[in-house]
């Protein structure tokens, strides 16, 4: 055990929380609702329309939203992980760390809030006004697409913190800061959807849904295994540093 409360097991695990949340959003959206939430529906469909979707599918509907309102929980604990790898750096000054934790509260605000819309939708179709049902399923894909400042400003937050690093121990390589702006600049791309109802940067647009989905998902992905290959790093130069000191004590008793 580390005498600074560092614990690999758990920031490993954390990290691992990436790969599920990774799974059963996608998992969900595309099995579970029936690609109900994977190949989502077009923003100019009548009231009537979304209603019958949602009925064609209810039970599945009802279950993947209450599937990405708990996976909020993984995409916490994943983004917690990250956060914690860079947090030394700063020392007492943890401007970036901070911006980086505000940032994940809201994004999991989000994540909760995607699902609790849908959720609502889902609740009482055909029983309620179609119109309602529309408002409430259109929230659901606003949460979706019109709500990437939170997760930019991660991003943007981890890019700094990775290239303002000159200790030469930085947890993420360089070249990840750079992933960070390109996903980035994805995670404002897909607002557009609030300008068009038809057409590649509409709802179910290719560069407004599925190109940012698909690097958003990306991202995790390479972050997971990012995090857990600086974990075993930072175990690797502790036990070398621990060596050197038990090697000096050695010598200084002799």
């Amino acid at each position: 055990m580390y005498t600074d409360g560092f614990d690999p097991r758990v920031i490993k695990f954390c990290a691992w929380t990436g790969f599920a949340f990774a799974f059963f959003w996608p998992f969900a959206a595309f099995v579970v609702a029936h690609g109900h939430y994977i190949l989502p529906p077009s923003a100019a469909d009548s009231a009537a329309k979304v209603v019958a979707d949602y009925e064609a599918h209810l039970t599945g509907i009802r279950i993947a939203t209450v599937i990405f309102i708990f996976s909020s929980i993984l995409y916490t604990t994943w983004s917690m992980a990250i956060t914690q790898l860079v947090r030394p750096r700063e020392r007492q000054w943890p401007i970036l760390f901070n911006i980086m934790v505000v940032s994940v509260a809201c994004e999991v605000v989000v994540v909760m809030f995607i699902g609790f819309f849908f959720g609502a939708a889902a609740w009482r179709p055909g029983e309620t006004s179609p119109e309602v049902t529309q408002a409430l399923n259109d929230l659901g894909w606003l949460g979706v697409l019109f709500t990437g400042a939170p997760f930019a400003l991660f991003q943007l937050a981890l890019a700094a913190t990775t290239l303002l690093d000159k200790s030469g121990r930085a947890p993420f390589p360089r070249w990840s800061a750079y992933l960070n702006l390109f996903t980035s600049v994805f995670m404002v791309e897909a607002c557009l959807l609030l300008f068009f109802k038809t057409g590649p940067m509409s709802q179910d647009g290719v560069l407004v849904f599925y190109v940012p989905m698909i690097v958003f998902f990306a991202w995790i992905l390479v972050f997971s295994i990012l995090t857990l290959k600086a974990v075993d790093r930072e175990v690797a130069l502790r036990g070398g540093r621990g060596a050197a000191l038990g090697r000096d004590a050695v010598g200084a008793a002799v």
